[in-house]
């Protein structure tokens, strides 16, 4: 614990277990190289820390990398956590290590995630000179008194893709689901699968009209489809996988599979 909270009232500090999963990198056009994650958290036992490297595959970079930590929160006079930075940055490792280069930075507020369950979403990087876009699971478990009472700052809705007004988000907020990627437990050990974790279902807006509003080639059209949410749809597109279920059509011509 910092000194600077050593002369806060016991009743206005709160203690979180922080686990984070960082799933993938996606939208990269590079074609080498190993790439990892550095990070730093404010108020942290454990404040900083990085992933493992991993390559470069059909621009993607793939980690599943899981990080626990506990980290304290100060109850504000108005009720609300006051904000606990979690920063990234996002590197490219060449020739062996000798050269490094950053890709891009994130800087998120964990204070907006206390009590949420599992919060799974994918941001755009800051300071990038691509559309990168980084996929993050976040869950902030109390581990201290339930009693103390707070109120958690609104969650920002941080653009995913220039193109795309309504943001993809994967807050998890009713319902239950399971997961095959691993998150860290609340209890701060090595890993558990995020399938014995009780999350919230998703639930997404996408709106794709800007997105095709410029393009001379026919609109894919969807089929109906239980199977698939409009979140797993442009997840798919970001990753390069072929989409089951599409067509094209247009006026005067046969509709055709999109492969």
């Amino acid at each position: 614990m910092l000194i600077s909270q050593l002369f806060i009232s016991k009743s206005r500090k709160i203690d979180f277990e922080l686990s984070i999963l960082f799933q993938d990198l996606a939208n990269v056009p590079l074609v080498s190289g190993n790439y990892y994650i550095k990070w730093k958290i404010k108020y942290a036992d454990a404040p900083s820390g990085s992933t493992a490297r991993a390559p470069i595959t059909d621009h993607n970079v793939l980690w599943n990398h899981t990080n626990a930590t506990t980290v304290h929160l100060i109850v504000g006079k108005d009720n609300i956590l006051a904000p606990c930075d979690l920063k990234l940055e996002v590197f490219q490792e060449l020739n062996g290590g000798k050269d490094t280069h950053t890709i891009g930075t994130l800087t998120l507020n964990l204070s907006e995630y206390a009590g949420s369950g599992t919060t799974t979403r994918r941001y755009l990087l800051d300071d990038c000179k691509f559309n990168s876009t980084l996929k993050l699971s976040i869950r902030l478990f109390q581990k201290s008194d339930a009693d103390i009472k707070y109120e958690v700052p609104p969650l920002k809705k941080q653009q995913i893709f220039a193109d795309i007004p309504t943001m993809i988000t994967e807050r998890k907020d009713k319902g239950l689901v399971k997961d095959d990627l691993f998150i860290a437990d609340p209890k701060g050990q090595s890993s558990a699968s995020l399938s014995s974790i009780p999350v919230h279902k998703s639930h997404s807006a996408v709106n794709l009209e800007h997105f095709y509003k410029k393009s001379l080639s026919p609109i894919p059209m969807l089929k109906s489809s239980d199977d698939q949410s409009p979140t797993d749809l442009v997840e798919q597109l970001f990753q390069g996988q072929p989409i089951d279920g599409v067509q094209s059509t247009s006026a005067g011509h046969s509709s055709a599979k999109w492969s």
